[in-house]
């Protein structure tokens, strides 16, 4: 098991000054906010949010459909799977860096530190992390992984040669929605997944917020708008091995996952599980953001367990995803804003094909 680092700090009011800077927690208390950000897409695009209620009212039809699959699979199964799920993933997905300086919180963000991050995304998606074994066990026969392999794209978009990462000055801002860096330097949305790394997401001085990405939507890609925005201090081994999962949070809502923790816990929502909270049922609601074995219980208002080690929860260690959610994002990898993505002619003209 992971030595499990607290991140649920305690509340601080950050001014933008130097020397409220200096003293910033670690970790700031809320450090994603993307359930405030899609909110505010949904309020300021009506159409994106219809696209969203159509994707979600098919979600039901991919997850009969991997049932069936499954249940196929395991009628001529020989259990000798795993070494070629590596090799060959159900999805691929060619991304690209946009790195804006490479110091962040004292921390250098380079070509090494950004593949070992990608590296230990792609085996937490898999499953194949020490910590995906040892979750309690109300959620062992519900955990689950995708088999997605996320690649630096080594062709770029005129067709020449690219590591997949890109560095330019310094610039802070890539978490706000009409950023003028991501305006400028996107590569495709429909070929590219654009990550952008930056210290100050939001340009208002505060260093110390995770990361943040929007669900999919046709109209942000359209736009050259979508993205995951993240922070450099926590890429890799410039954070302990816990925290850098958040980057594999942040994929998590690039797929189309909510916060597990959304909406509270509310006992007339237990029977509306599909439709509150985040929208899956194998994940029970939470009381609240903070709720780690250290903060107090991981039981809810109902007395149920939590599924505390879920990467979509804030995670003193996180470990897993849950059926649900893998569906859910399968039918986010479906979406019209998603699916060419991972074509077989886009992973060759990007240059990630097997």
């Amino acid at each position: 098991m992971k030595k499990h680092i607290k991140i649920s700090l305690c509340a601080a009011v950050i001014s933008t000054s130097s020397l409220a800077l200096a003293k910033q927690p670690e970790f700031s208390q809320h450090h994603c906010k993307a359930e405030e950000i899609n909110a505010q897409h949904y309020r300021n695009f009506p159409s994106a949010l219809r696209e969203a209620q159509e994707r979600h009212a098919t979600i039901g039809q991919h997850l009969q459909s991997r049932a069936k699959s499954q249940t196929d699979a395991f009628s001529t199964a020989d259990f000798s799977i795993s070494a070629d799920n590596e090799t060959h993933p159900d999805y691929i997905i060619p991304v690209v860096f946009h790195v804006y300086g490479t110091i962040h919180n004292g921390d250098t963000v380079n070509d090494a530190i950004i593949i070992d991050a990608l590296n230990k995304t792609n085996a937490d998606f898999q499953g194949r992390t020490a910590d995906f074994a040892d979750i309690d066990s109300e959620f062992q026969l519900v955990k689950d992984t995708l088999n997605i392999e996320f690649r630096l794209a080594t062709i770029d978009p005129n067709g020449n040669p690219t590591s997949g990462i890109n560095y330019y000055p310094e610039s802070s801002g890539a978490g706000n929605y009409s950023s003028s860096d991501v305006k400028r330097d996107h590569w495709d949305n429909y070929r590219y997944m654009n990550v952008y790394i930056q210290n100050d997401l939001y340009a208002d001085g505060v260093t110390n917020n995770s990361g943040v990405a929007w669900y999919p939507d046709t109209g942000m890609s359209d736009d050259g708008l979508a993205r995951v925005a993240y922070n450099g201090a926590y890429l890799g081994t410039n954070t302990d091995e816990n925290f850098r999962s958040v980057l594999t949070h942040e994929f998590g809502h690039f797929l189309d996952l909510i916060h597990t923790f959304e909406g509270g816990c509310k006992r007339g929502a237990e029977r509306r599980c599909a439709i509150t909270g985040d929208n899956t049922c194998d994940t029970p609601q939470q009381n609240s953001w903070q709720m780690n074995p250290g903060d107090g219980g991981i039981l809810n208002c109902m007395g149920q367990t939590i599924n505390w080690q879920n990467f979509m929860a804030y995670s003193d260690q996180y470990a897993n995803y849950t059926r649900q959610q893998v569906d859910r994002m399968i039918n986010g990898l479906a979406s019209p804003s998603r699916e060419t993505l991972w074509s077989a002619t886009n992973l060759v003209a990007t240059g990630v094909a097997n």
